[in-house]
């Protein structure tokens, strides 16, 4: 293609740009070299466009939703018994037991004996079996030891679907937290978590590794 064929697409091109009638190539004074940085300028806007876009995604995702406030809770100091305790007991219940019923020879005492041995043992079997359930990722993370704000994270799923995300709060701290706020900003509102306990409330005292769960609604808050 010789540089008259390049240069009349390049009229042509030009022409449709500006939205004006075309006219004819020998009129216009669209030369190779206009068409050309057109062509460079088109594709610096079109990478200007995708960058701004990127910037606003990821500002949307860095914006926070809202916030869980928490703060130690001081437990009062009662007296309970662990498990090797209650295990502890129910031995010596069973020696007891046995005692008694070599000295009267009762067989509903031996009963007794028998029902107290297995139980110990099933509850030894039962504290001791490995854990098999999977956490749930955790979201809202509560892990300041001395308290203090954990913010409610950017989900698409507030603007997608239903227009709703239940939320997963963790108590990664060593000690009991207790939740002292949950709040979000205007344009959602908090609902009950239905299917998923504890909710996140004000009062409710989280033990360490401890979850609960906040369900956010888009109530008119733009995407």
């Amino acid at each position: 293609m010789d540089e008259s064929n390049l240069q009349m697409m390049a009229c042509a091109y030009g022409n449709n740009l500006l939205a004006e009638p075309i006219n004819p190539c020998n009129n216009c004074g669209f030369t190779l070299r206009e068409f050309r940085m057109t062509r460079v300028l088109l594709g610096a806007r079109s990478v200007a466009a995708m960058v701004l876009g990127l910037l606003v995604a990821q500002g949307a995702a860095a914006q926070s939703m809202g916030s869980v406030s928490y703060a130690p809770f001081a437990a009062s100091n009662v007296p309970t018994m662990s498990e090797w305790a209650l295990i502890g007991m129910a031995v010596v219940l069973a020696a007891v037991a046995l005692y008694a019923m070599r000295a009267q020879n009762r067989r509903v005492l031996k009963m007794w004996a028998l029902g107290l041995v297995a139980c110990g043992a099933l509850s030894a079997a039962f504290w001791n079996r490995p854990a098999v359930a999977e956490p749930a990722p955790v979201e809202i993370a509560l892990d300041q030891p001395p308290g203090g704000v954990a913010n409610i994270p950017h989900s698409t799923e507030l603007f997608f679907g239903d227009f709703f995300h239940i939320y997963t709060a963790q108590n990664l701290t060593d000690r009991p937290q207790r939740v002292t706020g949950v709040s979000v900003i205007t344009g959602l509102t908090l609902l009950p978590p239905t299917g998923f306990t504890p909710e996140c409330t004000v009062g409710l005292v989280l033990q360490p590794n401890g979850i609960c769960y906040v369900k956010v609604y888009n109530d008119g808050l733009p995407g």
